[in-house]
C-alpha cells in the first residue's frame, strides 16, 4: 500500500472513532462544553479548512481507482480470448484486486465523510433545541399561559428530537454496512493469498511431470 492510500486508511479509521464519539450517548452539559471548544478554538477551524483539500485528493484518488478497475475489466474481456499462462493471471487478478482494494477504501472515507457531517449537524441542532428548552423553562415558569406555552414548545421540541434520533439510528445502521463491505475485502484477500500460493506451487508440479 502506498504513502497516501496507507494515509486513506488513517483518515478513514479516525473518522470511524470521531464517529461513534458523536452517537455515544454523552450528557448534555460534556456535549455543550465539546461544542462551545469545537465552535470556538481556531485550531478547529483551521482542520476543518485542511481537511476540504484532503477529502478533494481522495475524491481525485477516487476517480482514478474507478478509472483503473475499468481497464482492468475491459482488458480481461480482451485477454480472455487469448491464452495465458497461470502466473500471468494471478498477476492480472492481483491487479484488480488492488483496484477494488482502493476504491473501497476511498469509497468508504468519503462516504464516512458526509455521515459525520450530516451526524454533526444532527447534534448541533439537538443541542440547540434543549438550550432554547431550558432558556424557555427559566423565562416563563411564572405565568400559568406561558407554562402551557412551554409545555407545547417541549413537546414539539421532543418531537424534533426523535425524529433527529431516529435519523442518527439510520445513518448507524449505514454503518454496519460498511462493516459488511470490509468483510468482503478481507475474503478477497484471502483468495488473493491462494492464488499466489497456487502459483508458487506451479513450477514444483512442472518438475514431478
Amino acid at each position: 500500500m502506498t504513502i497516501y492510500y496507507t494515509a486513506v486508511f488513517v483518515i478513514l479509521v479516525v473518522e470511524m472513532v470521531a464517529f461513534g464519539i458523536l452517537v455515544v450517548p454523552l450528557p448534555s452539559r460534556w456535549r455543550r462544553t465539546i461544542h462551545r471548544f469545537v465552535s470556538r478554538s481556531p485550531l478547529v477551524l483551521q482542520a476543518i479548512t485542511v481537511l476540504k483539500f484532503v477529502f478533494g485528493f481522495i475524491f481525485l484518488l477516487f476517480i482514478d481507482a474507478v478509472n483503473r478497475l475499468q481497464r482492468l475489466d475491459q482488458g480481461d474481456t480482451e485477454e480472455k480470448r487469448q491464452f495465458h499462462d497461470a502466473g500471468y493471471e494471478a498477476s492480472q487478478k492481483a491487479n484488480k484486486f488492488y483496484a477494488q482494494r482502493n476504491l473501497y477504501l476511498t469509497g468508504f472515507t468519503l462516504f464516512l465523510s458526509l455521515i459525520l457531517e450530516r451526524t454533526s449537524t444532527l447534534v448541533v441542532a439537538m443541542l440547540k433545541h434543549e438550550e432554547e428548552l431550558e432558556y424557555a423553562r427559566e423565562e416563563h415558569k411564572t405565568s400559568s399561559k406561558d407554562q402551557e406555552r412551554l409545555l407545547t414548545m417541549e413537546k414539539n421540541y421532543k418531537d424534533q428530537i426523535e425524529a433527529l434520533e431516529k435519523e442518527k439510528e439510520t445513518l448507524r445502521l449505514r454503518k454496519g454496512d460498511m462493516d459488511t463491505l470490509k468483510k468482503q475485502i478481507e475474503q478477497q484477500t484471502a483468495e488473493y493469498h491462494q492464488l499466489s500460493v497456487e502459483r508458487n506451487l506451479l513450477p514444483v508440479e512442472k518438475k514431478s511431470a
